[in-house]
């Protein structure tokens, strides 16, 4: 099986020691690897992943620019960079068709880092020029262990949903970390794709496989949150979920393939 990370981390190689020491102490949490794209490429050959897709944060509207500059210049047969997006950039529509035409094919947001709610009037523009460009909106979900705020909720996003059908969004972490009843009665069978980032050992298996069929394995995505988590830990446990071939295919590349295919 080709195996597609849809969700890993990366930073230039100046700035990645200090900002995985920061993240460590504010998650308190460890990281697998040095946060480097060097250190992304060493763990893909460990785990035997294809391609990871690199997806950036900007904390301040005016990192936007630079970190869309950087994460472009990474793509390769082995990296698919996204870029970055902040509710505060001044001209999100400018920015988002630039980012078309550096080759990106979505950027990601973070509810907390970024202090917003996925539905807000804010939003607005800036999810229906993606979706005017055939862009991917991914999104962290739910709860985040630096955080105690919880922004990025089920119904938020129901609503961003209800507001954008033609938007694509992909959901981190199955819809939502540590809110996934509420993602099974608000998101659930919808027209949205959700990765699997650093959701095994936290849902019980058996709730996971759940969610999994409730939703449609074709909208799941293999993630690993890296350098949090352990790549090949993170696909050890789903290939124990008891998912058919078919499923399990689909999960680790097959669904990525098409959707990034899709979005080109």
């Amino acid at each position: 099986m080709r195996i597609i990370d849809f969700h890993t981390h990366a930073f230039p190689d100046a700035i990645a020691p200090g900002a995985i020491a920061t993240l460590e102490a504010q998650g308190d949490t460890a990281a697998h690897y040095d946060g480097t794209v060097a250190g992304l490429l060493g763990t893909m050959d460990e785990a035997a992943i294809a391609v990871s897709v690199v997806q950036p944060v900007a904390t301040k509207p005016g990192q936007v620019r630079a970190i869309n500059d950087w994460v472009a210049a990474l793509a390769s047969d082995r990296i698919v960079p996204f870029g970055a997006m902040h509710p505060g950039f001044p001209d999100p529509a400018a920015e988002i068709a630039r980012m078309r035409s550096l080759g990106l094919r979505g950027f990601k947001m973070h509810p907390e880092y970024q202090s917003f709610e996925p539905h807000e009037d804010r939003m607005q523009p800036i999810l229906a020029v993606a979706a005017e460009h055939r862009m991917i909106a991914f999104f962290h979900a739910g709860a985040d262990i630096g955080f105690d705020t919880v922004r990025g909720t089920a119904r938020s996003f129901a609503e961003v949903l209800d507001a954008h059908p033609g938007l694509t969004v992909v959901l981190a972490h199955m819809g939502g970390f540590r809110q996934w009843d509420a993602v099974a009665e608000s998101l659930a069978g919808r027209d949205v794709w959700l990765d699997t980032a650093y959701t095994p050992g936290h849902l019980p298996a058996e709730e996971f496989l759940a969610l999994v069929r409730n939703h449609g394995a074709e909208r799941v995505l293999f993630g690993s949150d890296g350098p949090w988590t352990d790549p090949a830990a993170e696909i050890a446990s789903i290939r124990e979920l008891g998912l058919t071939r078919i499923e399990l295919a689909g999960i680790l590349g097959d669904n990525a393939d098409r959707l990034l295919a899709a979005h080109e």
